[in-house]
C-alpha cells in the first residue's frame, strides 16, 4: 500500500532560525568571521579576541567601533535587520562585509550570547543577553565606545551539530587562518588574539602590506617575494608573490582578496597555478597574496551565505589579468622551466659551478664505462657486510624481522625463487658457476636520472625510488624515536644557530609539537615574539637548507584542511618527506648501498609512508617479451 502523501506546512520560527543558522554558522571560525567583519564595518581600529577550547566553550570579540544604540540592541538580533543596505538595489553595490542582517540572529539562535555596546556621545552603554534566540536580559551597562560580544555554549541546543565539530586544536587553527587573512587585508588595524591563556597574535598597525606580511609569514618569506601590479579595463590587481625558488607543500600561504574581502575562487586559484605551471614542480605551491579591485557591479558577493565565495561577471578577463600580472611582475616567462633545458644539459640540480658539474659528469661516464666493460660489477667482497646479506638470500633474513614485513603478496613477488636478490648468472648450487669469476650477487648500483637506483637481480632488474625509500627509512627511525623518548635521534649542534621567524600557524604547530620535535633531534627554543632559535638538528638530515626544512614541517602541521588523523602521524610523515633525499640529487655508490641496506631493515620496505611504492621489479620474462625473445 502506497504511503499517504505528506502535507505541505509552514515551519515554525524556531526551526526556521536554526536552519538559517546552519547556512551561516558552521563552526567557531564562522562566528569569529561574522563578528570581526561587523566590527570592521563599524570602523573599528582595535580588535581583541579571546577563545576558550578553540571557541567551543566561548568566543569573545571586543572592538572600538561606533557601537549600537541601546534602543536598537534587540533589533540587532532580529533576522534580516541591518544597517548596511536599505533596498534590493543596494545589494549589487554593497561595499561592506555584511549586509544580510542574519549573522547575529543566527549566532544567537544556536548559542548563549551577550552583547555590551555604547555609541560615542551616549552617557552609558547597554547590555543584552539571549539564549537560543530568546532575549533574557536587557539593561544599561557601562562601557567605552564600541562593542563586546561574548558567545558561549555553541550548539548547546543542537547537539547533533555539535558532535560534527573538530577538536579544539583544529578549530583554533581555523580561527588563526581566518584572522591571518583579515589582518593581511587590514594592516592599519591592531589585532590581538588570546586562546586558553596564551597569546597567539599581537599585531600593531602598520602602513604597508609587506610589513604586515612580515609579521604574519615571517621575515624569511619576505626575502623571496616580489611585488606585482597591473591595471586593465577598469580592473586592478596587485600584491606579493614568491619567486619560483620558494615554494610550499600546500596552498596554506595563498590568499585571495576581492575588494578587500577574503574569498575562495577556483578560477583565481587556477590563474595562479597556470602562471607558475612551467617553473615549479607539480605538487608545490608559491606564496601569493592577491588583491583584486573590481567595480561593485562586476562582482556578486551574494552567492554563498557566509560570503566566502564570489561570482565574477567577467571571469575570463580577471583570470587573464591575474595570470599576466604574476608572469610580468615576477618575470616568470624568463625563468628556467622546471625540468627543462637547464636540467637536460647535464648540470646537477643545485650545482652552481659549471666546472664542478662537468667534472661530476666525466667521473660518472668513466665509472659506467669501466664497469660496463668489466661486466661483473663490483669485485667480490667490495660490498659492505650488510649489502652482501641483501643480495644473497636476504629474503629469509628479513621476512622474519617483522610480522608486518615481507609476509604480504608484494614482498613475496619480489622475493620469489625467480626474483631473489642475487645477481644474474648461475648459482653455485646449479653446478655451472665459475668459482674463479666474481658472482653477480655483488651487482652494482646505477643511478638513473639522479632519481632511481637500478640494480639487477637473478630474475630481472629492480628500480628503486630514492626519495620514497629514504622517506620510509626516516619515518621508521622517527617513529622509533618517539616511542623511546630516552633514546631519540642523535642531534648535530649547529655551528651558527638559525634564527627563524614563524607565522601564527607555524607557532601553534611548534607549541603543540615541541616535545616531539625534540625527540626527533631538533633543539629549538622560543626567541621572543614570533621567532625561534634552532641550535641543533637531526644528525641524519640531508636537506636542512638553512631552516627551510623545519618551516616546511611546521607548515604541514599548521595546515587545517587535512583528513583527521593522529597528530603524531602528521609529524612523522612531514619529517620524513621533507628530510628525505630529493629526486634529482646525485648519490655515490656507497650512499646507494647504505640507503638500500637501511630500506630493507624497515618493517614495510615496499612503500613510503604515503603509500607510494619504493621499488618496481621487471622480470626477465617481461624484458624478453619486450625484446621479442618470447
Amino acid at each position: 500500500m502506497a504511503a499517504a502523501p505528506k502535507r505541505i506546512r509552514v515551519l515554525d520560527d524556531v526551526t526556521i532560525d536554526r536552519i538559517a543558522a546552519g547556512e551561516v554558522i558552521e563552526r567557531p571560525a564562522s562566528i569569529v568571521k561574522e563578528l570581526v567583519e561587523n566590527a570592521l564595518d563599524s570602523g573599528a581600529r582595535n580588535l581583541s579576541l579571546n577563545l576558550e577550547d578553540g571557541g567551543l566553550t566561548s568566543i569573545s570579540v571586543e572592538d572600538d567601533g561606533h557601537g549600537v544604540p541601546f534602543s536598537e540592541l534587540p533589533l540587532a538580533f532580529e533576522r534580516h535587520a541591518t544597517s548596511k543596505i536599505a533596498s534590493a538595489a543596494d545589494i549589487m553595490q554593497v561595499g561592506s562585509f555584511g549586509f544580510r542582517g542574519e549573522a547575529l540572529a543566527s549566532i544567537a539562535s544556536v548559542s548563549r550570547c551577550r552583547m555590551v555596546s555604547r555609541v560615542a556621545g551616549e552617557s552609558s552603554g547597554g547590555l543584552i543577553e539571549l539564549a537560543g534566540g530568546e532575549i533574557g536580559r536587557r539593561e544599561p551597562a557601562p562601557r567605552n565606545p564600541g562593542t563586546t560580544v561574548l558567545v558561549s555554549d555553541l550548539f548547546y541546543n543542537t547537539p547533533a551539530r555539535r558532535k560534527f565539530l573538530k577538536s579544539a586544536q583544529a578549530e583554533r587553527k581555523a580561527v588563526v587562518r581566518l584572522l591571518t587573512q583579515l589582518a593581511l587585508a587590514h594592516p592599519d588595524v591592531r589585532w590581538y588574539l588570546r586562546a586558553d591563556g596564551r597569546v597567539l597574535l599581537d599585531l600593531m598597525p602598520v602602513e604597508s602590506l609587506p610589513a604586515r606580511a612580515r609579521d604574519l609569514l615571517g621575515a624569511s618569506v619576505l626575502e623571496h617575494v616580489a611585488r606585482f601590479e597591473l591595471e586593465a579595463g577598469g580592473f586592478s590587481v596587485g600584491g606579493l608573490a614568491s619567486r619560483p625558488t620558494w615554494v610550499r607543500g600546500n596552498r596554506d600561504q595563498q590568499f585571495i582578496f576581492v575588494n578587500r574581502r577574503p574569498v575562495e575562487s577556483k578560477a583565481l586559484s587556477a590563474a595562479i597555478a597556470q602562471a607558475y605551471r612551467e617553473v615549479i614542480p607539480a605538487g608545490k605551491y608559491p606564496v601569493v597574496i592577491v588583491f583584486l579591485q573590481l567595480p561593485p557591479g562586476e562582482i556578486d558577493v551574494n552567492v554563498h551565505p557566509a560570503k566566502t565565495e564570489v561570482r565574477l561577471l567577467l571571469e575570463r578577463q580577471v583570470f587573464g589579468l591575474l595570470k599576466k600580472a604574476l608572469q610580468e611582475g615576477l618575470d616568470l616567462k624568463q625563468a628556467v622551466p622546471f625540468g627543462g633545458e637547464a636540467a637536460a644539459g647535464g648540470v646537477e640540480p643545485g650545482a652552481t659551478d659549471p666546472a664542478a658539474a662537468e667534472q661530476i659528469a666525466r667521473a660518472e661516464t668513466d665509472y659506467l664505462r669501466r664497469h660496463l666493460r668489466a661486466g661483473a660489477g663490483f669485485a667480490a667482497g667490495s660490498e659492505s657486510e650488510g649489502q652482501r646479506g641483501l643480495f644473497d638470500g636476504a629474503a629469509d633474513r628479513f621476512a622474519h624481522r617483522s610480522s608486518g614485513g615481507f609476509a604480504d603478496a608484494r614482498a613475496d613477488a619480489v622475493y620469489s625463487a625467480a626474483g631473489t636478490f642475487a645477481g644474474s648468472g648461475a648459482s653455485a648450487a646449479d653446478g655451472d658457476a665459475d668459482p674463479s669469476r666474481p658472482g653477480l650477487h655483488s651487482a652494482p648500483f646505477w643511478q638513473l636520472h639522479q632519481t632511481y637506483i637500478v640494480t639487477q637481480i637473478r630474475g630481472g632488474l629492480v628500480l628503486i625510488d630514492q626519495h620514497n625509500s629514504h622517506e620510509r627509512i626516516l619515518y621508521n627511525e622517527a617513529k622509533q624515536a618517539l616511542a623511546d623518548r630516552d633514546e631519540g635521534i642523535a642531534t648535530q649542534q649547529l655551528l651558527f644557530p638559525a634564527h627563524l621567524e614563524l607565522s601564527p600557524g607555524q607557532i601553534q604547530a611548534f607549541q603543540a609539537h615541541h616535545e616531539q620535535l625534540q625527540a626527533l633531534g631538533f633543539t629549538v627554543q622560543p626567541f621572543g615574539g614570533q621567532s625561534v632559535l634552532v641550535q641543533g638538528i637531526p644528525a641524519s638530515l640531508k636537506n636542512w637548507n638553512e631552516g627551510q626544512l623545519l618551516l616546511d614541517i611546521l607548515d604541514d602541521l599548521s595546515y587545517e584542511d587535512r583528513p583527521s588523523q593522529p597528530a603524531e602521524v602528521d609529524l612523522l610523515a612531514s619529517y620524513a618527506c621533507h628530510g628525505a633525499v630529493r629526486a634529482g640529487e646525485p648519490l655515490t655508490v656507497p650512499e646507494m648501498q647504505h640507503l638500500v641496506d637501511r630500506l630493507f631493515a624497515t618493517d614495510l620496505p615496499l612503500s613510503c609512508p604515503h603509500g607510494r611504492p619504493t621499488l618496481i621489479q621487471f622480470t626477465l620474462e617481461e624484458l624478453e617479451k619486450r625484446f621479442g625473445r618470447r
